[in-house]
């Protein structure tokens, strides 16, 4: 595990929260979902632990990264809300098991906060969770996290954005510029948007995989992989880890 105290430190110096008279809180333990795109099920070896940093999801392995921190704890879904392994599982469980297994989750750990990662066809799943679970009795989600989310042939011109459901207190958008996906979130100020195929944010790069093309496909697979966007993700499960502040002794 990552001791908190480091992790702090850490965090405190990446977001400025050490400002003078301030100080990094860590507060209550963080539960992450993570859902994956079409035909990212984890693979064999992936689940045995035997794959390295390679397999079939990426996502996956961002969970298992994630499980390394001190206080946060994540589990894995397919798309379709099938477990590792299971994605072509008959009559698979879709949104509604997702939110009925966050639900349950929220039950017995209230005081844990909630924070959603969904990737391409499972960020379209992501935002059906978030819909189920603003209805009574609400679950509040801390921060939602969509990468290169698509909802090409599951909702008719595969565009799927809209206005982010009631009970997320923010998200964060990385998408690239392919035709397939949400692209922009616009008129939503909950939504921080990464356009990764904006040199300004660093994930475009010469050589690197082309999150500027609209038809390319390589980009849109590549997010799903890409390590610096995986940092990143992590570094904001970080932040809100440790964002509360206070005033040192003395102040």
């Amino acid at each position: 595990m990552v001791n908190g105290l480091v992790m702090m430190l850490v965090v405190a110096t990446a977001f400025g929260a050490e400002t003078p008279g301030r100080v990094a809180i860590e507060s209550s333990p963080i539960h992450v979902i993570l859902i994956g795109g079409f035909v990212s099920d984890p693979s064999a070896k992936q689940i045995e632990g035997t794959s390295g940093r390679g397999g079939n999801s990426g996502m996956y392995r961002l969970r298992n990264d994630l499980r390394q921190y001190d206080h946060v704890s994540a589990e894995y879904f397919n798309w379709n809300g099938t477990r590792t392994g299971e994605i072509n599982a008959p009559d698979p469980p879709m949104a509604e098991g997702i939110a009925k297994s966050v639900r349950d989750y929220h039950a017995q750990h209230p005081h844990e906060r909630l924070i959603i990662v969904g990737n391409s066809w499972g960020g379209h799943t992501a935002r059906e969770v978030c819909e189920k679970l603003a209805v009574d009795p609400v679950v509040p989600l801390e921060h939602v996290v969509f990468l290169d989310p698509s909802s090409l042939g599951r909702v008719k011109h595969g565009q799927r954005a809209g206005e982010l459901p009631p009970n997320v207190r923010r998200a964060t958008n990385y998408y690239t510029r392919h035709l397939l996906s949400w692209r922009h979130w616009a008129d939503e100020p909950r939504v921080e948007n990464i356009d990764l195929g904006d040199p300004k944010y660093g994930f475009q790069v010469a050589g690197g995989p082309p999150y500027n093309a609209t038809i390319d496909t390589q980009g849109h697979i590549w997010a799903e992989w890409d390590e610096r966007i995986h940092y990143d993700i992590r570094r904001r499960i970080a932040q809100v880890r440790f964002e509360t502040t206070e005033s040192l002794p003395g102040d």
